[in-house]
């Protein structure tokens, strides 16, 4: 996702100028773009669709391997974080759980096995097992009207205790309707990041606000919706899969598969949104950038 300057922790003022394509230390970062240190990670934006749909697909349409760690197993984790407290009136709780019990073993999640980690000096591609489905924790604890990255990155670790720690996991924290970070619909829609369990443990997380609060901004009636989703809830399904993607294939950004434009999902954000069969249902989502063949891609056969 396009990397824009961090959300402060007293002013969660996103910054004006967004930059695209950062690496980590251990990789390179292209000229006049910033990579500021945070507390719990460095966050990964997915841009808003107005502003993704202005930029060009790029002549060299491919990323390149920072030597850092990929999700070989993947799984996803749900935190419905105050969904019962504050209401949930698009009734997303359901939406999110089943996009991440059926996604598991398609071909669109089979685009994440041409990727692959070095460690040891091993090669060990990404898999794509029938099952990706982690589980799911509904947190009915208060959560801050506006909350900041630093209590979405607690919030993640807090839920360790109820989902238990998978380092190949990706733990999405599903913020409450009305209760989105400062930026949420005017500059991004969603975004991934990690921080440490247990001081040294790996534990990669993503924020997916309540998409509807958004609307069209954020992917609501992107397309005509598939049997298994309203119009209004299209950008749930298309930024689970996009941070999902992103954080399978780089869940410390950026040290993993980074590009010029990106990570995987930069690429094809917001172009060419179609309705995927993930099994027996169908739902709503956007192509992710294949190396093998330099194009976006809604499935992929090695």
């Amino acid at each position: 996702m396009d990397q824009v300057r961090r959300l402060t922790a007293g002013l969660g003022c996103v910054a004006a100028v967004i930059m695209a394509g950062c690496a980590s230390a251990g990789g390179s970062t292209p000229a006049a773009q910033l990579q500021p240190p945070a507390p719990s990670g460095r966050i990964h934006y997915a841009l808003t669709r107005a502003a993704a749909q202005r930029r060009p697909f790029p002549a060299n349409a491919y990323v390149t391997y920072d030597d850092g760690p990929v999700l070989v197993t993947p799984k996803m984790y749900l935190i419905l974080w105050g969904y019962k407290r504050y209401g949930d009136p698009d009734n997303l709780a359901s939406l999110l759980e089943l996009y991440a019990k059926n996604m598991g073993g398609s071909s669109h999640n089979n685009i994440y096995t041409q990727y692959y980690e070095i460690s040891n000096s091993e090669k060990t591609y990404i898999t794509n097992p029938s099952g990706q489905f982690g589980g799911v924790w509904s947190d009915n604890s208060a959560a801050p009207k506006t909350p900041t990255d630093e209590d979405v990155a607690a919030e993640a670790l807090k839920s360790v205790a109820q989902l238990g720690y998978d380092a190949n996991g990706l733990y999405v924290v599903a913020t409450p309707h009305d209760h989105s970070e400062v930026g949420f619909g005017t500059h991004w829609c969603s975004y991934h990041s990690y921080t440490y369990y247990e001081k040294t443990e790996l534990l990669a997380y993503a924020n997916i606000p309540y998409m509807p609060d958004a609307g069209t901004t954020c992917g609501a009636n992107s397309i005509k919706p598939p049997a298994d989703e309203t119009g209004a809830d299209e950008g749930v399904t298309i930024l689970e899969g996009h941070e999902f993607g992103e954080a399978i294939t780089d869940p410390e950004p950026f040290t993993g598969w980074n590009g010029v434009s990106g990570e995987i999902g930069d690429y094809c954000a917001w172009h060419n949104i179609a309705n995927d069969k993930f099994g027996t249902k169908s739902y709503t989502s956007q192509p992710m950038l294949s190396d093998a063949t330099e194009s976006c891609v809604q499935g992929y056969k090695k």
